[in-house]
């Protein structure tokens, strides 16, 4: 079918005339150019299957051109039709912060690679900055999204072998992990970090899942007060960070609206469903029983391997070296100031917004508090990372956010079992709250 043949029965499938659109126009282009690329491939390779080949190809390029141009004349139907999902899509169920704004994403590498012919006149697939291979893994970067607190890059690990049988949590969510040197334009120095991604197998050689960098993490430089501790414990003495000497130990930066990040991938870790023990390991009882002479005796005893992180005993793991530089844009999102607290200095300075995320900003003048925070449903807002207080706000109604601090230990001793426990409810929950709070608030944020 050629291109004047499919737009007219585009239009007669729509009921609508096609007008001129640059996204439609953009949508064919890739149709005719796809199909022109597979027509070529399956010349050279099955010449005597062209017939049938084309004809399912066709097929493929007109839903193509047909799915494009029905977004393109119906934006608001279009968000309801998930058509070429990426990543940050397929592991939306398990992600610790659901869904992410496909609007404000930016695609690194799609799924329908662009090809290219050589001079050979062989078909090969185009090197991209965002896919590259090594130690048997192939890893791509293939899409991102940066809120005003944090960065999410979604994230394909591709094994030439099969992967092994990984642990997972109860609702299904596997998590990988990176180490990895990052570089920042706005900081002089690397950040080392350990990157957590959440997602699933896709199948027995593909991983698939999301990868998020909070920018606290990221922001504050604390290699002075590591140097000044090893110094302190050399005179034998012990030295406290303090708001009075933090200025003095550590660096603090500032996360530009734009800025690049060189993310190298050091070494790939997973782990295993079912862990093994070395031979002779003991049982805790075991270890209680030793005397100081016997248990380093047993520690000495023992593979070095497995004193080591990652080891083959627990995990599955690759090293390398895979290297990206990604631009990034971040979003504006919503500070609202709040500055409340209580007669003691305990409360809430702001709430920082996005569209997937919460972070609370308390005041606790050296208290020991733990904060909570409710939607206006009274639905506990949990977190999406290791940090407490970074709250996950997808499916929830944000227009009014119940804060509660609490005295730390008698939350973790007994008022989250009006939640958690056996008899537990979000009622009696909220109660135990009201009534038991050092310090409550509510925020209006204006937002559904």
């Amino acid at each position: 079918m050629d291109k004047y043949n499919m737009e007219k029965e585009l239009s007669r499938i729509l009921g609508a005339e096609l007008e001129e659109n640059d996204r439609i126009e953009v949508g064919l282009q890739k149709a005719y150019e796809r199909l022109r690329k597979e027509k070529k491939k399956a010349g050279k390779k099955r010449k005597n299957r062209w017939k049938g080949l084309a004809i399912g190809l066709g097929s493929a390029a007109a839903a193509l051109v047909l799915t494009v141009t029905f977004c393109a004349m119906n934006p608001v139907l279009a968000k309801e039709i998930p058509v070429l999902g990426g990543i940050f899509e397929k592991v939306a169920d398990i992600f610790s912060f659901g869904k992410l704004p496909e609007e404000d994403t930016t695609i690194l590498y799609a799924e329908d690679i662009e090809e290219n012919e050589e001079e050979s006149g062989e078909l090969a697939q185009e090197e991209s900055p965002y896919r590259k291979e090594g130690d048997g893994l192939t890893i791509t970067l293939t899409e991102e999204y940066a809120t005003n607190q944090a960065l999410f890059v979604g994230i394909r690990i591709e094994s030439e072998e099969t992967f092994p049988e990984l642990a997972s949590y109860e609702n299904g969510t596997l998590c990988m992990q990176l180490k990895t040197n990052e570089q920042y334009s706005f900081r002089p120095d690397a950040v080392m970090g350990l990157r957590d991604i959440e997602g699933r197998l896709q199948d027995e050689h593909t991983f698939i899942g999301i990868m998020r960098v909070d920018y606290s993490e990221i922001t504050a430089d604390d290699s002075k007060y590591q140097a000044a501790l090893e110094e302190a414990a050399a005179r034998g003495e012990e030295l406290w960070l303090t708001d009075e000497n933090r200025e003095e130990y550590i660096d603090c930066y500032e996360v530009p609206e734009s800025f690049t990040m060189t993310l190298e991938i050091q070494e790939v870790i997973g782990y295993l469903a079912e862990p093994e023990t070395p031979e002779g390991t003991k049982s805790e009882e075991e270890l209680e029983a030793m005397s100081e002479e016997e248990w380093k005796a047993y520690m000495e005893s023992l593979p070095a391997e497995w004193n080591r992180f990652p080891n083959q005993y627990e995990n599955w793991y690759r090293e390398g070296s895979w290297s990206y530089d990604v631009q990034i844009t971040r979003k504006d999102g919503e500070v609202i100031t709040v500055h409340e607290t209580n007669a003691d200095g305990v409360g809430i300075e702001s709430i920082e917004l996005s569209p997937v995320e919460m972070t609370m900003n308390t005041l606790e003048k050296g208290a020991d508090t733990f904060a909570v925070a409710l939607d206006a449903d009274g639905n506990k807002l949990e977190s999406g990372s290791g940090d407490s207080y970074v709250l996950s706000i997808s499916g929830h109604d944000i227009s009014k956010i119940y804060i509660y601090i609490c005295d730390y230990d008698e939350y973790m001793d007994e008022l989250k079992g009006f939640l958690y426990s056996e008899n537990g409810s979000k009622e009696k929950f909220r109660e135990a709250l009201e009534e038991r709070a050092v310090f409550k608030t509510v925020v209006e944020t204006g937002r559904e």
